[in-house]
């Protein structure tokens, strides 16, 4: 397995317009999961550009981890409860 540094190296010599798209990918990827898990949550997916602010993506995870998630209320909405369920 190779080093941290190794890899930091390697794409230390890639072109700068390689590295800078690399880590606009890593970004997009990131902030599009953090989306995801905001729509499953029942939460506005725009939420998930707090990431970028430097310790508000920390406070947002507590502030949804401790929020009341709209699931919890009614596991089944109106019109998929499976027939013999009460």
């Amino acid at each position: 397995m190779q080093a941290f540094a190794e890899y930091l190296a390697y794409v230390g010599s890639l072109p700068p317009w390689l590295s800078h798209l690399i880590v606009v990918l890593i970004m997009t990827w990131t902030v599009c999961m953090i989306g995801v898990v905001l729509v499953k949550a029942g939460r506005n997916p725009l939420w998930a550009m707090v990431a970028f602010l430097p310790y508000a993506a920390l406070i947002g995870l507590w502030w949804l981890a401790h929020a009341r998630w709209p699931r919890e209320d009614d596991p089944w909405p109106e019109g998929t409860r499976p027939a013999g369920r009460d």
